[in-house]
């Protein structure tokens, strides 16, 4: 027998809807519209709790911000949830060099003396703002070029319609379904909701241990509660 040949399979927002109604015990036929909306919600909201769970890998991206000679802080793009590795690049002619730059907390950062020392930064405090900013000590002087490179975790983008798709990774498609449906029982069909959610953190648990840069430590980010 022939298989199809193709890895194309991939759930759109309805299909999504539609399998987590289903674990529910609701069909399409007898569904809202409040009820598609309500859905499209709880969606974002899932989005949401996974990003408090840790580093989903595939929102990871590399940025490059070139710093400026005597500026203390420097505006991340809207949907920077943390960072994970920070260096700041020295390049002198033809060589090109890397220092990692160590997390510092708010109150470690409040209590510096002179947060306008120049010289080259070696440590960075990330205040997680709607917008967020980082600042860096020390401030970057005009003697040598240097950028900024650092790998973000980044919000999933929002779901918005039902014919869009999901911005998730093909691993991850049976975990968004019983995590949807988890979040659906909670409101339209209760009496499943506790075997809906335990079978959700199991999918979780599955995708979640495979959600990884194939090392065996986890990276996660240092201290997160800089709020």
């Amino acid at each position: 027998m022939a298989t199809s040949g193709t890895v194309a399979f991939r759930l759109d927002v309805e299909q999504i809807i539609t399998e987590a109604y289903e674990r529910c015990g609701i069909d399409a036929q007898t569904r809202t519209g409040y009820q598609a909306v309500s859905a499209r919600r709880s969606l974002n909201l899932l989005f949401s709790e996974w990003a408090n769970r840790g580093i989903n890998y595939w929102t990871l991206q590399n940025n490059t911000v070139s710093l400026v000679d005597g500026q203390t802080q420097y505006t991340l793009p809207v949907g920077t949830i943390d960072l994970i590795d920070v260096v700041v690049r020295e390049t002198v002619g033809s060589t090109i060099s890397d220092t990692v730059l160590q997390r510092m907390s708010i109150a470690d950062y409040n209590q510096l003396p002179n947060k306008t020392d120049e010289g080259k930064p070696s440590q960075y405090m990330l205040n997680k703002q709607y917008t967020p900013v980082m600042y860096l000590w020390q401030v970057p002087d005009s003697s040598t070029a240097y950028s900024l490179v650092y790998w973000s975790i980044n919000q999933l983008e929002d779901i918005t319609a039902s014919n869009e798709d999901a911005d998730i990774p093909y691993r991850w498609s049976d975990c968004i379904c019983a995590g949807l449906a988890t979040k659906l029982a909670l409101k339209f069909a209760p009496d499943r909701f506790q075997i809906l959610d335990q079978l959700y953190e199991r999918t979780f648990d599955l995708a979640a241990a495979t959600d990884n840069d194939g090392v065996s430590m986890r990276v996660r980010p240092t201290s997160l509660n800089l709020y």
